[in-house]
């Protein structure tokens, strides 16, 4: 536990360090956010009605560019032959890798929510179920994205096959986190949306790292 926990604070400090990259993710959530409401139209009601699906859209769009963090760079500077030579072994490391990242989203997204959801007007009382499906669906994304970025760390041109390859898999948790406000907005059950993320979220955990670190030996060899 001890190697782990020293492992996580140093993919910590690792991001902390590229904050050009992050400032850089942030300024596309902001120009997402800023852009959607002039292709919609500047009516408050609409607006308000679709507050929390644009900012799903928004961070769902930047959780996509951040999947170079995981291994792409890795696999380019070495670091990856070095974690499969490691003692630890693979899917800890790779656990502790998606863990920093889930980690630095949230916190990326947390700072922006509350002035993005005053830009675009967005009912407060829908706020709370907001958070609650970005703290289910983000890990959600992060995971998906972990085992196509796996998959495709050795070949050229690699970010153009992620987008393909993940959007199928990402519709089904933006449908679920959005269906979750609407049904906040409405006073409807949130509960069934937020389990259904939930219950991706639980059978991802387990098994992404596994299956991450089988493809990266597979790639590697």
């Amino acid at each position: 536990m001890s190697d782990f926990l020293r492992l996580l604070r140093f993919d910590l400090r690792l991001h902390a360090r590229q904050l050009t990259e992050w400032a850089a993710l942030v300024l596309f959530f902001i120009i997402v956010v800023l852009l959607l409401p002039f292709a919609i139209g500047p009516e408050p009601d609409l607006l308000r009605r679709l507050a929390s699906g644009l900012i799903w859209l928004a961070a769902l769009l930047m959780s996509l560019l951040a999947l170079e963090k995981l291994f792409v760079t890795d696999a380019r500077d070495g670091t990856l032959d070095l974690m499969l030579l490691s003692p630890l072994p693979l899917p800890l490391i790779v656990f502790g890798k998606l863990l920093a990242q889930i980690f630095l989203m949230l916190l990326v997204l947390a700072l922006m929510i509350g002035p993005a959801a005053l830009l675009l007007g967005m009912n407060f009382s829908v706020l709370p179920v907001l958070l609650a499906s970005l703290a289910f669906g983000v890990p959600v994304l992060v995971l998906l994205g972990g085992i196509a970025a796996a998959v495709t760390v050795g070949l050229q041109r690699n970010p153009a096959l992620l987008t393909l390859l993940l959007i199928p898999f990402y519709i089904p948790v933006l449908v679920f986190a959005v269906a979750a406000c609407d049904a906040a907005l409405m006073g409807a059950q949130v509960t069934p949306h937020l389990l259904l993320l939930g219950a991706m979220l639980a059978l991802l955990l387990p098994v992404t790292p596994v299956v991450i670190a089988v493809v990266l030996r597979n790639v590697q060899e």
